[in-house]
């Protein structure tokens, strides 16, 4: 098998199992495991995956559709919710950004709590969440119609008129060598907006995101924990203790 023919199905296996190791190409693929090696690496210096410690994961710079994402970890989006649910006292003010686990997070918050102030750009969310909160402020944006949601620099100079208590906020992974990525740097810059205004925030990674990669890093300020559903491997609590990221886990608590 040429090297072309190789590289070629190693991005075919990425794109459906979203992460590969090498002992498994090997096998695959009837070569060895440095031939793998050396494969991974040329893709990676291409832009086309992410080498990761054993293999390689897929960079991702798009999302399923939200209903798709709504059936992915039922279980964790919900203990997630629950331990916000019980965190965020009546009388907050929330930023809640777009996502399956936010949603599900809105919908547990419209049952729990009375007088939020919520901050949204997910129309969905906004809904959710209307009936039962003091006020609701839709962010403006451009509308994307994949997610019900707006996004741009309009969105993030709208967010510099406020001030919130909470942003609870979504991203495409967490992984032990790229820390917390995102689709685009776009939908970072909006996440790390949603941060520096709000006096503490959480990165909703339900256990399905650990090992997955964006195109684009975010940066973690020092008011921000990332909560999951439950603990990830030890490289990746190792790589966020190295870099100062606080991680919380609903499971756990």
């Amino acid at each position: 098998m040429l090297a072309s023919e190789r590289r070629t199905r190693i991005i075919q296996e990425l794109t459906l199992r979203s992460t590969v190791s090498i002992r498994d190409l090997t096998e695959t693929l009837g070569v060895t495991r440095e031939t793998v090696r050396k494969d991974i690496e040329r893709l990676s210096e291409e832009g086309k995956l992410n080498q990761v410690r054993g293999g390689a994961v897929r960079i991702m710079d798009w999302e399923p559709p939200i209903a798709d994402r709504l059936q992915t970890n039922v279980v964790g989006k919900s203990k997630i919710a629950d331990y916000l649910a019980q965190l965020i006292p009546d009388g907050s003010s929330v930023i809640i950004d777009s996502g399956s686990t936010t949603l599900v997070v809105s919908e547990r918050l419209a049952k729990a709590r009375t007088g939020l102030t919520i901050y949204t750009n997910d129309l969905k969310i906004a809904l959710t969440l209307g009936p039962a909160a003091k006020e609701v402020i839709l962010l403006g944006g451009r509308m994307d119609p994949r997610e019900n949601a707006v996004f741009g620099l309009e969105t993030i100079e709208h967010l510099e008129k406020y001030r919130a208590d909470y942003a609870l906020i979504g991203i495409a992974g967490v992984s032990a060598d790229n820390l917390v990525t995102d689709f685009s740097r776009e939908t970072a810059v909006l996440r790390e907006k949603m941060m520096s205004v709000s006096a503490k925030s959480y990165i909703l990674a339900d256990s399905s995101k650990f090992g997955m990669v964006g195109r684009t890093t975010i940066a973690v300020d020092g008011n921000t924990s990332i909560l999951s559903d439950k603990s990830p491997d030890v490289d990746i609590r190792a790589a966020l203790k190295a870099a100062g990221i606080n991680f919380v886990s609903a499971g756990d608590s």
